[in-house]
Order: structure tokens, then C-alpha cells, then sequence
């Protein structure tokens, strides 16, 4: 086969790998996703930009959620070009739940994919490159953020890699601009990563970079310096939303920072849901934090370390930059990174800087496989099919527990949306001390069937005019919490009795149906129906 025979052909296996390690999701692409907040914020997310972008794309980071807070898609990682993707199948009709498995899917078997190019560079073995994507793919790590859509956007990862170790070899000013083009890419996928990603970058290009003759230092700097420029122009108008954000939502709270900084220990943690190693290894771990690589890779790994080379240098550069940078506060360099870099202040889990570990390890897979292999001869294929089979087997992590997505539209929604423009909010709420619990999250992922502004919201970031709403309207429906809804020109109330217990369901709607102020405006299902009240201003 040709070069791109075989590169399709690779991508058709990760394809397929992606398919078996997350069974059975690919029968189930449009009606459920993990049972998490997150992903019905991710679905919201691609939603809101397809429907924005065709309407008023100024608008585009301004998401109906939290009103009337102003840039709501960037209290998170928007995940924009995820959201770029995804829109031209929505406008065709694809439900966006469908959407938002294909893209977490894609995700996955892509990274594997660039990762496999990746190590192919480095090692010109077959083998060796479906080994490495493998082990990037499959990690345990993504398992525990498969709830997470811009956590599985790691492709350009290995693709910055690639054409950064082709810059310094080539000295082109195509490769030069390729690099800077996987970071611009990767910032418009996940933020935490980009981060991440230049950190490193930073650190490992600057210790390859005396090896260089003084022509090819000249040609790079110039093109460097002209791919940066270009770089920070794409890159600027985005990020300054985040640093407008910063002004009004402040740096991440300390303790938040704090549960998710790595520990040693958790780099032997898996998900509990691990078939091999979620026995022993899961109470190692918690939330944000289950790290292990995998016993096979690191043997692997282990043996990719030995001997000098330059690419194995930036590799291994990386992989520890992710490591130090993982532990957080749980190492004094981390907060020198938070004093020279402001960005750092924004960010509430360093432990998600372990991606460029996991990166790094897949990459000596490689490099280990390679030294292995001309050792076997004519079992080289055969030990490279057990050893696959090996890392498939000791990655296998089943979802336990999954959100019905795909459940009917409730009538509520398709009623709000042929209303005219109306502010909506919608009961019950969680309280500020309680913000694990939120049902806002559903809330939002239903407003995609009308995109009535709401002041319930759910994102990485909740504005202090939300945590405001859920401690005065606590003693809802007394005189004080209605006056300061129609402060916040909330025009429709709506209450669901499913989610009240009867008798307090029973109180608060007879207790507005008492007042000249409110209005029932509709009213849907019979045992425990959701009431529409008008709020009269």
C-alpha cells in the first residue's frame, strides 16, 4: 500500500479500537451519554453555537444561560471548534446528542491516530506507531473524563510534536507554520491542553535548540517568529473573552485547585470501573485524579528511555513538564508558574497537565517497541498483536452509569418555544452551598429546544449574580424573593413537580395562584405536572 493507504487504513483501526473499548455507546449514539452534568453542558454548548452562528454571530459567545451575564460559552472551555464541527451536521437534522457522540468518539480514535504519525516519525515501525496510538487512546485517564468533550480533544497533541521535531530537522518554514498551526487548533479545542501544550513547548525547544547550526537557528527564527505573530492574532480575540471573564469571575478558589493537584499516588489509580485494576487501584485515585498509565506501557515506556536522541529528549521533556505541572500545589514550582503566568490562575485542575505524561509515555512505547522488535524476527507481528491485545485488555473500563438523552421532548419546552422572547426561570434550584447538585444543567440542555434566555445556568464558572438568585429566592414565594425576580425582569416561572415533593409542589403553586402579580400561563401533565406561572412587572 501507498503512504495514504496505509494512514487510512490506520485510522479505520482506531476506528474500530474506539468503537469496541467504549461498547456498547455506538449503539446508543442518540439517546444517552454518561450520567454527568457535563456532557448535557457540552451538547448545550454545540448546540448554542450552530444555532447562533447562521443568526447573529456576534452573539456567538454570549449562550442564553446565566442572564443577563454577558459571555456565558466562555464561563468554560467553549470547545469552539468542536462546536464548528458539529454545526453543519445539526444543520442537517443530526440530533445534536448524536453529534456530541460522534465528536467524543472521533476524538478519541483520532488522537490515537495522530499519535500513531507521531510515532511512526519517530521510529518508522508499523507496529511500534499502532502500539503507541493505542496507549494515547485508551489510557485509563480517558475513561475517567469521557464525560468531558474538550478532555478528549488531544489530536493535535502529538501533531505539535511531530511538526515541531520536523521544524528543528528541517528548518522549513512549512513545518514551522504546521507547528504553530496544531497549537492554534488546540487552543480552540480545550484550553487547559493548549496551555499545557506552550508550557512545554517552551521548555523543550529552547534545550534542542543549541544543537542547531547557525543557518538553520536564522531560518527558524524568522519563521518563527512570524508564525507566533500570526498565531497570537488568531488566537487573541478568543482569549481576550476569557481575561474579560476573569475581571468579573475572579482566579479558580484555592481549595477547588487544591483536590485536584496529583499526587505520587495517583498515578497508580484507575477508574473503580477498571476491569483489571479497578480493584486495587481505584481508592487510590478520586474525581480529576487517576492517572495510571498502564503497567504494560510503562514496561514498555521503560525501555523506550534508554539511549540519547534527540526527539526522545523533547519527549521526555514534555512528559515531565506534564508530571510537575500535574502535581499542582503539591509542588512549589506551581506556584512560580501561577507568578510568571497569569492564565495559571484560571485554571482548577492541574492534574489534567498529566495529558502530556500520557503523551510522553505513548511516545517511548514506541520508542521501546522499536528496540524490541528486530530482536523477534519473524514473531515480531504476532508479539505486537499479544501486546496490543495486552494494553486493550488492561485499559477495558466499562461506563456504569448513563443519562437517558434521548428521552421525549417534555411539553414545556416545545410550548416555549413558538413564545415570544420571554425571560425563564426555572424551579427548583440548588442553593450556593450546594452547587454539587444542580439541575440547571438539565434546564440548559432542554433550552435547545427554544433558547429562551434563562437565568438558570450550569458551566465551569457560576457568576455572582446566580449564586445571588439561589440565596435570595430560598424563602420563594414570600414577598422579598418575587420582588427580586422582577428586579431581574424574569417574565415566566416555571415549576416542576417532578422534582418537588408533593406537598411542597402543592404549597408554592397554590400560594402564586393566590397572588394578583402571577399568572398561570399553562400548565403540562396531570399527577405532577410542570406549571407555567407569568410574572406580572
Amino acid at each position: 500500500m501507498n503512504r495514504t493507504s496505509t494512514r487510512l487504513a490506520a485510522l479505520l483501526v482506531f476506528v474500530g479500537l474506539t468503537v469496541l473499548m467504549t461498547w456498547p455507546q455506538a449503539r446508543h449514539m442518540g439517546n444517552r451519554v454518561p450520567d454527568s452534568d457535563d456532557p448535557l453542558l457540552s451538547i448545550w454548548r454545540i448546540a448554542w453555537i450552530a444555532h447562533i452562528l447562521p443568526v447573529d454571530p456576534l452573539q456567538l459567545m454570549n449562550g442564553n444561560i446565566f442572564y443577563p451575564e454577558p459571555r456565558t460559552l466562555a464561563f468554560t472551555d467553549a470547545a469552539l471548534l468542536q462546536g464548528v464541527v458539529a454545526a453543519p451536521m445539526i444543520w442537517a437534522g443530526v440530533s445534536p446528542v448524536i453529534a456530541y457522540n460522534l465528536l467524543v468518539l472521533g476524538s478519541i480514535a483520532l488522537s490515537g491516530w495522530t499519535m500513531s504519525l507521531y510515532a511512526y516519525h519517530l521510529t518508522n515501525s508499523a507496529a511500534a506507531a499502532l502500539l503507541s496510538g493505542i496507549v494515547f487512546a485508551f489510557v485509563p485517564y480517558r475513561f475517567d473524563h469521557l464525560h468531558h468533550l474538550e478532555l478528549q480533544a488531544t489530536l493535535f497533541l502529538p501533531l505539535a510534536l511531530l511538526w515541531v521535531d520536523r521544524a528543528l530537522e528541517s528548518g522549513t518554514r512549512r513545518d514551522v507554520f504546521l507547528a504553530a498551526a496544531a497549537v492554534v487548533a488546540q487552543v480552540y479545542c480545550g484550553i487547559y491542553y493548549a496551555v499545557f501544550l506552550v508550557t512545554a513547548l517552551a521548555i523543550a525547544v529552547p534545550l534542542r535548540w543549541g544543537g542547531l547550526s547557525p543557518d538553520k537557528r536564522r531560518g527558524i527564527a524568522t519563521s518563527g517568529l512570524a508564525a507566533a505573530l500570526i498565531l497570537l492574532l488568531l488566537v487573541s480575540p478568543y482569549l481576550t473573552t476569557y481575561l474579560l471573564n476573569r475581571n468579573s469571575l475572579g482566579d479558580r478558589d484555592s481549595s477547588d485547585v487544591q483536590a485536584y493537584s496529583a499526587t505520587l499516588g495517583n498515578y497508580l489509580a484507575t477508574p473503580s470501573e477498571n476491569l483489571v485494576h479497578g480493584g486495587w487501584s481505584g481508592p487510590l485515585g478520586q474525581n480529576e485524579r487517576r492517572l495510571f498509565p498502564g503497567a504494560v506501557a510503562m514496561a514498555l515506556a521503560g525501555i523506550g528511555l534508554f539511549g540519547f536522541e534527540r526527539r526522545r529528549g523533547t519527549l521526555v521533556v514534555t512528559g515531565l513538564v506534564g508530571f510537575v505541572i500535574s502535581l499542582g500545589v503539591n509542588t512549589p514550582l506551581y506556584s512560580g508558574l501561577q507568578s510568571l503566568l497569569f492564565i495559571y490562575h484560571g485554571l482548577r485542575s492541574p492534574a489534567r497537565a498529566s495529558i502530556l505524561t500520557f503523551l510522553s509515555v505513548a511516545g517511548l512505547v514506541a520508542l521501546g517497541w522499536s528496540r524490541v522488535e528486530p530482536a523477534l524476527k519473524r514473531r515480531a507481528t504476532m508479539a505486537a498483536g499479544a501486546v496490543a491485545l495486552a494494553l486493550l485488555t488492561e485499559y477495558a473500563t466499562p461506563q456504569a452509569r448513563w443519562f437517558a438523552a434521548g428521552s421525549p421532548v417534555p411539553e414545556v419546552y416545545r410550548w416555549l418555544a413558538v413564545q415570544p422572547p420571554s425571560v425563564v426561570l426555572e424551579l427548583p434550584l440548588t442553593t450556593s452551598d450546594r452547587l454539587d447538585v444542580v439541575p440547571d444543567s438539565v434546564y440548559m440542555f432542554r433550552s435547545i429546544e427554544h433558547w429562551q434566555p434563562l437565568l438558570n445556568g450550569y458551566s465551569g464558572f457560576f457568576p455572582q449574580s446566580y449564586l445571588e438568585l439561589t440565596d435570595r429566592i430560598r424563602t420563594f414565594p414570600d414577598e422579598g424573593s418575587i420582588a427580586y425576580l422582577k428586579e431581574r425582569q424574569v417574565d415566566l416561572v416555571i415549576i416542576h413537580g417532578d422534582r418537588l415533593n408533593p406537598d411542597a409542589f402543592g404549597t408554592m403553586t397554590a400560594a402564586l395562584m393566590t397572588r394578583p402579580d402571577f399568572k398561570v400561563e399553562s400548565q403540562f401533565g396531570l399527577r405532577r405536572p410542570d406549571v407555567v406561572f407569568r410574572l406580572r412587572r
